[in-house]
C-alpha cells in the first residue's frame, strides 16, 4: 500500500538564482515604464504643449482629413481630442504602475496594486495641474484633474474585473456537458 506524500514533498523549493535574476529584471523594467511614462506625461503638461502651440497642427491634419469641416466642427474636435488625452494618458499610467506593483508586491497584490496606481494617478494629476495653474500658457483645471483621475480609476477598475474573473475562471471546475 501506498503512503499518503509527506507535507514537506509539496513545499515549494527556493528559487534559482538565475529566476531571482529574471524576476528582479521584470520589476526593474516594469518600474522604469512607470517612470518613463510619467516623464512624457509631465513633458506633455509642459509649456511646449498648450493648445496655443499644438492647436495649428491639428487643425491642419483634421483639415487635410476632413476638408469641409467647418472651422466651429474642427474647433469642437481639437478640444474633444485634448480632453481625451488626459483620460487616457493616466489610464496608461494607471496601467502600468498596477502591474509594476502586482509584480513587485507579495501578499494582497491587487488590492495594493490598484491603490497604488490611484494614488500615483492623483499625485502625478495634481501636481501637474497645479503646474498649469501657474504658466503663462497654459491653465490648471479641476475639470483636467477629474479626466485624468476618471482616466485612472476607469483603468484599474477594468483591469480588477479582469483579473477577478480569471481568477474565478480558474478556481471553477469545468463542467463537461453533453449534447
Amino acid at each position: 500500500m501506498k503512503s499518503s506524500p509527506s507535507t514537506d514533498e509539496f513545499e515549494t523549493t527556493p528559487r534559482s538564482e538565475p529566476d531571482l535574476n529574471r524576476r528582479r529584471r521584470r520589476i526593474v523594467i516594469a518600474w522604469v515604464a512607470v517612470a518613463l511614462w510619467a516623464a512624457i506625461i509631465w513633458r506633455l503638461g509642459g509649456d511646449d504643449f498648450s493648445a496655443k502651440e499644438t492647436s495649428s497642427i491639428l487643425i491642419e491634419w483634421f483639415q487635410a482629413l476632413f476638408e469641409k469641416l467647418h472651422p466651429r466642427t474642427r474647433y469642437q474636435i481639437l478640444i474633444g481630442v485634448r480632453k481625451s488625452a488626459h483620460f487616457i494618458e493616466y489610464a496608461i499610467l494607471a496601467i502600468l504602475t498596477f502591474r509594476a506593483a502586482v509584480i513587485s508586491a507579495g501578499r494582497n497584490r491587487l488590492t495594493s496594486a490598484a491603490w497604488l496606481a490611484l494614488f500615483l494617478v492623483a499625485t502625478l494629476a495634481t501636481a501637474d495641474e497645479a503646474r498649469q495653474a501657474f504658466s503663462h500658457s497654459r491653465t490648471g483645471s479641476a475639470y483636467d484633474l477629474l479626466l485624468d483621475l476618471l482616466g485612472g480609476a476607469v483603468a484599474i477598475g477594468g483591469l480588477l474585473i479582469v483579473s477577478h474573473r480569471m481568477r474565478a475562471n480558474n478556481d471553477t471546475p469545468r463542467k463537461f456537458e453533453l449534447g
